[in-house]
């Protein structure tokens, strides 16, 4: 979570200069963090909630050149901890901003529909998923599964928002859970890609590098299993050869045999663990590795297998 958090506050210093982004933006982040609430006298509010004192400070100056009269308190329960929250009411020039920003409905009804007229232009998408993003999206660490979500409640809402995604040629998946839906990727180059378009590049930079590290650290621990292989394989075949020597010394055949061959079986018995390629480098005279093979190939025909 600490990379997810880190996310946040680097997403949290993103105020758009456009004020139809700014707009999409805060839309965004009440559909991901608020609560819509009913009070008595049919009276309702919007608290949003947030984890993260930049947020909080992100959500009031988003807030500010719509002039409401918004509320801020923090609250402190198990197990969730310190929160901040920010409250928006059902008067004055609250109802005329929520129903801006597409939570409510021009008949003042509270709607979980993604404010289209808000997301037309590419900018003002972006800025939307962005806040929504801040509200209620999370993110795996670089080097932990893959896993990058937004979880909203609505399962019609989620699927919006993955033909947002679908728009920017991020292709994400939805689950259905017992309290919420998820619309999620676990797909790496698309959790980056995401990244990158919200703006998170120091974030994306972060999970680059544990990804060139990743692949470099398989590749060399590749090459090792790969070394090892080969040394073990060499020495199997170093000692097979070297027994196929012996067993010819002790017979007639061995004084009869080519004084070339004879050196060839007598250099494996000095250097049994060398592999075929270090041990024609020190033939002397030098001996290519395909000679080397022909004449202990020999000695291996010549002296059969072995008794055991």
């Amino acid at each position: 979570m600490a990379f997810a958090r880190d996310v946040k506050r680097e997403l949290a210093t993103i105020v758009p200069s456009a004020e139809h982004c700014r707009r999409a933006q805060l839309s965004g982040l009440l559909f991901g963090a608020g609560v819509f609430e009913i009070g008595a006298g049919g009276h309702y509010g919007v608290r949003l909630s947030v984890a993260l004192p930049a947020l909080a400070r992100h959500a009031l100056a988003l807030l500010k050149p719509l002039e409401v009269d918004a509320v801020v308190r923090t609250v402190e329960s198990a197990p969730v901890g310190l929160r901040y929250e920010i409250l928006l009411g059902d008067e004055g020039r609250d109802l005329q901003a929520l129903n801006e920003l597409g939570v409510l409905s021009d008949g003042l009804s509270v709607q979980m529909t993604v404010p289209r007229r808000l997301v037309e232009r590419r900018c003002c998408l972006i800025a939307f998923l962005r806040g929504l993003f801040l509200g209620c999206g999370s993110v795996s660490a670089p080097g932990a599964a893959v896993h990058l979500e937004f979880t909203v409640e609505d399962a019609g809402f989620a699927a919006q928002v993955r033909r947002l995604l679908e728009r920017l040629d991020l292709r994400f998946s939805l689950t259905t859970r017992d309290r919420n839906t998820a619309c999620y990727t676990k797909r790496g180059q698309t959790a980056a890609d995401l990244l990158a378009v919200l703006g998170a590049h120091d974030a994306r930079l972060r999970w680059e590098e544990h990804a060139v590290l990743g692949t470099v650290r398989e590749s060399a621990n590749r090459l090792a299993n790969c070394d090892a292989a080969n040394a073990g394989r060499a020495a199997v075949a170093g000692e097979r050869q070297a027994a196929a020597v012996r067993r010819l010394m002790s017979s007639a055949t061995w004084a009869s045999l080519p004084a070339s061959i004879r050196a060839a079986g007598e250099l494996r018995l000095d250097f049994p663990y060398l592999s075929l390629q270090e041990l024609s480098e020190v033939t002397e005279p030098p001996l290519s590795r395909s000679a080397l093979n022909r004449r202990l190939r020999r000695l291996m025909d010549l002296a059969g297998p072995r008794d055991d």
